[in-house]
Formats: structure tokens, C-alpha cells, sequence
């Protein structure tokens, strides 16, 4: 695990509240504004719509998805990797129960985890904290685990994580190998609110003729992704919406990128990138019209 670089400690050191700026409605976000946030929950408490919410949130479905990738190698053929992003694992009591549930049924030879293991930015009540070991090291038992951090992580979350034995990729890369063929996975610090993140720095070491994976919190990186030769683009933080309207349609984008890069499996020029709803929730602890995923990718050669 790199150390802590040196924006990333600039921000957590201003101490600030969780602030985002960007597009024309700069910091006129739902992710910056808890007063409205509050005032949601309170309305759907008295629509007695809020229970029904937090139900959908724990709703969890496995989502299989098959990964066509130009220029993997034929020994990764067919390599089932586990994608779990956006856990905020203190916005329920009920959830890492759950996840552990899913996870120890399902058959897969990697785990990656894509940033966002808590809400609150601040503080973290040790039950939380417990919560999400439970989690990590029953992944860790089971496969190797590799993790980014998000925009509401602390460089120290990583290095809990680091301790449970997952491999925190901030601004790094590696390969696992195969008869003689390498696929390389490589992890950016978020770009999404620290604004952290490195591409050649993460790509330092890799070969211009493997496959090579990029591991983002947010999908907003993709052109630069493409740019530095990678294949295959994996993201979550948009939670697909996570409160939308019938059909799915998305209220709230999260993410400045192109709406079909906001959630799914989706392409840009030579480059296959998919984006999870997540597993948790943020904000107020409900779904609608969006159910929470983990997901099973299995990657094949094109």
C-alpha cells in the first residue's frame, strides 16, 4: 500500500465537511446538502413509504455479467472476479450479515472492492468498524482481495483494510500471472472529491502488451483510462441512482460522465467498463426502483 499522497492529506487535514464542486450546479449537490437529505427521510417517514425503502435496500441482487475484452489473454479466459463497491456499510445494521450471506455462496477467484466502506466522513462508531471486518475477512479468507478507496474513505480505512489483508491499491498496480500471460490490476485514490488520483503513477511497471484492469471509485477517470491502454474499467459511487423512477430513470446523476456510463456495462472506443449500483446506500438508508448489487463479472477473451 503507497503512502498516503500528499492531496489526499491536504484535504483530510482541512478537516472540512464533504463538499464536491463541480458542473454548472457546483456544490449545489444532493450529496452536499444533509439538510435536504433530512427533510427527504422525514417525508417519507410520514408517506410511511420509509420502511418500504429500507426493504429495497436489502434487497440485494447478484448481478452475472459476462465481460468481452479485447486482448486478454487466453489463460484469464473465463477468470470470475467479485465486484462489491459502495458498502456504507454504518447506514444499516442488517447489512454486512447479508453480504457475508451472498458472498460465501457464490464461486469466484477474486475479489475486488471499489471504495466507500462508510457514510459518515467524520466518525465511525466501532460497531461499524466491526461490521465491515466482519466482511473483509471473511472475503480475505476465501480469495485474494484487492480495494480502493472512495470519496467518503480516510487513507486510514485503507490501512485497517491493508491489516485485514486485502491489497489497498492507492495510485499502484499488480499482475497476477498465468501460463506465462499477465493481466494487470490497477487502483487510482478517488478522483471524485480528493481528487487524488494518478494513471501513470498507478501504471508505473506495467507492459504495453498485457491486459491491463483499471479499479476506480468513480467512473469519471474512463478517457484517461483509455488513453493509458487500459481494457477493462470497473466503478461504482453513482449507486445507479439509488432512489429513481419507475423504469429506473435516474434522478440524481452523482458522476460528471455520459448517462449510459452511469451504471451497467457500457463502452468507450476500444474500452469495456462497467459501473455497480453498489451494495449499500448513502444519504438516507432506502432504494427505489434500484435494487443494490454485487456483482459477478466473468471476463472473456474477444
Amino acid at each position: 500500500m503507497r503512502d498516503i499522497s500528499s492531496r489526499r492529506r491536504i484535504v483530510e487535514d482541512q478537516g472540512g465537511g464533504h463538499s464536491v464542486k463541480r458542473g454548472w450546479l457546483r456544490k449545489f449537490h444532493f450529496e452536499n446538502l444533509p439538510r435536504f437529505q433530512r427533510f427527504f427521510e422525514r417525508l417519507l417517514k410520514i408517506t410511511h413509504t420509509h420502511r418500504i425503502g429500507q426493504l429495497n435496500a436489502l434487497k440485494i441482487k447478484v448481478e452475472n455479467v459476462q465481460i468481452p475484452c479485447n486482448g486478454l489473454a487466453g489463460s484469464f479466459d473465463g477468470m470470475r472476479i467479485l465486484f462489491i463497491s459502495d458498502l456504507h456499510i454504518d447506514g444499516s445494521d442488517e447489512l454486512a450479515d447479508k453480504i457475508v450471506e451472498i458472498t460465501e455462496s457464490l464461486e469466484y477467484d477474486l475479489c475486488l472492492l471499489g471504495g466507500d466502506y462508510t457514510f459518515n466522513c467524520e466518525k465511525i462508531p466501532d460497531t461499524d468498524h466491526s461490521n465491515l471486518k466482519k466482511i473483509v475477512k471473511k472475503l480475505v479468507e476465501k480469495t485474494q482481495v484487492l480495494a480502493v478507496l472512495g470519496n467518503h474513505d480516510h487513507y486510514c480505512d485503507g490501512k485497517m483494510l491493508h491489516e485485514l489483508g486485502a491489497e489497498v491499491l492507492v495510485n499502484e498496480n499488480i499482475y497476477i500471472e498465468k501460463g506465462g500471460e499477465k493481466i494487470y490490476f490497477a487502483g487510482i485514490d478517488d478522483s471524485h472529491y480528493y481528487q487524488a488520483d494518478n494513471i501513470p503513477l498507478a501504471s508505473t511497471g506495467t507492459d504495453g502488451w498485457s491486459f491491463k484492469v483499471m479499479l476506480s471509485h468513480s467512473p469519471e477517470r474512463y478517457k484517461q483510462a483509455v488513453e493509458a491502454g487500459y481494457g477493462l474499467y470497473l466503478s461504482g459511487h453513482t449507486h445507479g441512482g439509488q432512489v429513481c423512477l419507475p423504469g429506473g430513470k435516474m434522478i440524481v446523476k452523482g458522476a460528471s460522465v455520459p448517462k449510459h456510463l452511469l451504471k451497467g456495462q457500457w463502452k468507450f472506443q476500444g474500452m469495456t467498463g462497467y459501473t455497480s449500483r453498489g451494495v449499500g446506500t448513502s444519504g438516507v438508508n432506502v432504494r427505489f426502483f434500484c435494487k443494490p448489487e454485487i456483482t459477478l463479472l466473468t471476463l472473456r477473451k474477444k
